[in-house]
């Protein structure tokens, strides 16, 4: 989100939080108190609790009562973030391979979100790893496995056909002409596609 200083975040996510079922609170750049601040203005929006993620910052999620607390690859681990967490928060990993995606379920991770799958400026000159790694590890782990990485709407059949739980957007709903309406469309793609299933 640190990308989107143009808009007010917090008023975007009250807005699109009908359609989506998690909002992601990070502030990495400008720290702790920054991701605070955020994530009490997402609250005082009335952005329900049960649907804000916290990136790494275990004691900002302890701070604000928020859902879950999403870790990054070289972060705390999963048990001792849980061991803080009041119960049922929850507390999901980055992964970007199979071997991450198996220490993560292991250790007692919720979930786990594996990317990138597609092309994005976000990572600028990286190979995405593809829908065939996608499809991969969520034949060999029995955790839910969220898709990030340049998804468009368009992408979503493939990615749940793949064996995807769900999707993770980031530029696609915070850098569209109208927040709202790209995050519907997504929510239209996902139930259509799971309706299906």
């Amino acid at each position: 989100m640190e990308s989107v200083s143009c808009v007010n975040v917090p008023q975007v996510a009250a807005a699109i939080c009908p359609y989506i079922h998690y909002v992601h609170a990070r502030s990495k750049q400008k720290g702790a108190s920054a991701l605070l601040s955020l994530t009490r203005s997402m609250i005082k929006q009335e952005v329900p609790l049960q649907q804000i993620v916290v990136n790494d910052r275990v004691d900002v999620a302890l701070l604000t009562s928020a859902g879950a607390v999403q870790l990054p690859a070289n972060g705390l681990s999963v048990v001792d973030a849980k061991s803080l967490l009041s119960e049922g928060t929850r507390c999901g990993v980055s992964v970007h391979s199979l071997e991450e995606v198996q220490t993560a379920e292991q250790a007692g991770a919720d979930y786990v979100l594996f990317g990138h799958v597609y092309e994005t400026h976000c990572k600028a000159g990286l190979v995405p790893r593809g829908i065939a790694q996608l499809e991969r590890i969520c034949r060999l782990s029995d955790i839910p496995v969220i898709a990030l990485g340049g998804i468009q709407p368009h992408h979503v059949p493939e990615l749940y056909h793949a064996g995807a739980s769900g999707i993770a957007v980031m530029s696609g709903i915070w850098e569209a002409k109208s927040p709202v309406a790209a995050a519907m469309e997504y929510r239209r793609m996902v139930d259509l596609v799971v309706h299906d299933l």
